[in-house]
């Protein structure tokens, strides 16, 4: 069967190109499913996830006359007791449940409130992307979406021509993107080589089968070196790329982390396709944080606090705020 690497975006075309007519016995195939999550899932140890147990609950609902979409939706259901948000069953036409990280959180946030309520000075915007003074010259950054790599470090070099107080950088809500140029990114507020986590990945079949922690390192950008205290806000909304980058930027020189536990999604994931059809993906990296603990379930903040809805009912962002009087 095919191993690839495939992303949700991409999934009903490589569906639609690679589904089979095949017809296989439904134990069969579950065991096929079991088996292929059970020598490539990468987190069954740090979440001390007994997938024998799970063969045993779910298999023991399969008999060799069960209907595909029973067999979907038990397959489903294994799935969804890894709590990952990047591991996923698909077939035609039909997407599995994506286990919701979110849950449990009070998750309040309008970024149209900030801007009708706390900005004085709007600066510009760019896609998703927007900048702009709070009071006391405080400078704001929004970043919904990990894409806008060039623009954010022009708004470094424009917040530090502008002299602000402090730089609050809101990834609010932000499920992820593009991760790969943070490094580069942080580059303008380190003034040393600086560790900012470590890369790991599975090799082999067995659950701790996995590669020695590289390092992945800022080195400082020979043209800014932004010196101004940064304050960053996150949510449990954050995941996946927002999630590497709040472990990535946590401990840098003048940064704090003020809100909620981000949701993790520290898994790069991979894509298999079983015998009929259906596929199946986990996540079979990690993104470890500076002390060399997963990120998988989030990353704290220096400062917990979150909104709630009758704060924002009341036109009030308690934790934009704690920010702004954040004494550095």
């Amino acid at each position: 069967m095919k191993t690839f690497l495939f992303t949700l975006v991409l999934s009903l075309y490589i569906l639609n190109s690679y589904a089979q007519t095949k017809n296989e016995n439904p134990k069969k195939l579950f065991r096929e499913f079991w088996e292929w999550v059970d020598k490539n899932y990468i987190f069954f140890n740090s979440k001390s996830i007994d997938w024998n147990m799970i063969y045993t609950k779910y298999e023991n609902k399969i008999n060799d006359n069960t209907p595909e979409d029973q067999l979907f939706a038990i397959m489903d259901s294994a799935v969804l007791e890894l709590k990952d948000g990047h591991s996923l069953l698909i077939k035609p036409n039909k997407i599995g449940s994506q286990y919701n990280f979110r849950s449990g959180y009070e998750i309040h946030f309008n970024h149209n409130m900030v801007k009708k309520n706390y900005v004085t000075d709007s600066l510009g915007s760019s896609g998703n992307l927007y900048w702009a003074i709070l009071e006391n010259n405080i400078g704001y950054v929004y970043l919904p979406q990990f894409n806008k790599y060039g623009e954010f470090f022009n708004v470094f070099k424009l917040m530090k021509e502008k002299n602000v107080s402090r730089l609050i950088i809101d990834v609010r809500g932000n499920g992820g993107g593009n991760s790969n140029l943070v490094p580069e990114l942080l580059g303008v507020l380190v003034k040393n080589k600086t560790l900012l986590g470590y890369y790991t990945e599975k090799t082999g079949p067995g659950h701790s089968d996995i590669i020695k922690p590289i390092g992945i390192y800022a080195t400082p950008n020979a043209n800014l070196c932004f010196d101004i205290p940064v304050s960053v806000l996150i949510n449990r909304s954050c995941y996946s790329a927002t999630t590497y980058f709040a472990a990535m930027i946590k401990g840098l020189p003048n940064v704090t982390l003020i809100g909620q536990t981000t949701g993790g999604g520290a898994g790069g994931h991979l894509g298999y396709q079983l015998s009929n059809g259906f596929q199946i993906r986990v996540s079979v990296s990690d993104f470890l944080d500076k002390n060399g603990l997963t990120t998988e379930n989030g990353v704290e903040p220096d400062i917990f606090i979150e909104n709630t809805r009758d704060d924002l009912l009341s036109g009030r962002d308690k934790m934009l705020e704690t920010a702004m009087r954040l004494i550095y």
